[in-house]
């Protein structure tokens, strides 16, 4: 029988591997988009037009929030370039990819730089929502400061397995 210690720290083991994976399909997202955008930089305007004209066909107040909001966005891309956008999108989703990788593949130096650099980005998520605030952004932010917590727990809970001299194969947790 599972005590309730157990099933929380199980509970809390999945959590931590689904967030991780979850970031790791994110960054690949937008490596991807970086990836396309800087190889076909028009087709970001095709997509948004297109998705602006689709949300106005509807008659519901929501149809024309959302066509408006992807018509302004449309717009703000078109000012200020997206040099600045396909160099973050392709940055960041090859930090996240590597991040993702060393976590799953439990590497134990990689921790505190993968925090490090998870706090950056999160600093900078936090300085977007509340220059513009959103409720996605705010979503997001909750949760990669969540995936931040997991990523600490994890380290803490391997570094004293690192220390004792114990293995990472008899961890059960481990991911081969």
């Amino acid at each position: 029988m599972m005590t309730i210690a157990t099933r929380t720290r199980r509970f809390i083991d999945v959590a931590y591997t689904i967030g991780v994976v979850v970031k790791g399909i994110d960054g690949a997202i937008e490596f991807l988009v970086g990836v396309l955008l800087l190889v076909a930089p028009g087709l970001v305007h095709v997509v948004l037009a297109a998705a602006a004209s689709e949300a106005r066909e509807g008659s519901s107040a929501a149809n024309a929030f959302i066509a408006d909001y992807v018509a302004r966005l449309d717009s703000q891309l078109a000012r200020s370039g997206l040099a600045f956008l396909i160099t973050f999108l392709i940055i960041h989703g090859v930090v996240k990819l590597v991040l993702v990788y060393c976590l799953l593949r439990k590497f134990h130096r990689v921790y505190p730089i993968a925090l490090a650099v998870l706090i950056v980005f999160l600093a900078y998520q936090v300085y977007a929502f509340v220059t513009a605030p959103s409720i996605g952004m705010a979503v997001f932010t909750l949760l990669d400061a969540l995936i931040i917590f997991f990523v600490y727990r994890e380290y803490r809970q391997i570094r004293p397995a690192r220390r004792t001299g114990r293995s990472q194969e008899s961890d059960p947790r481990s991911v081969a």
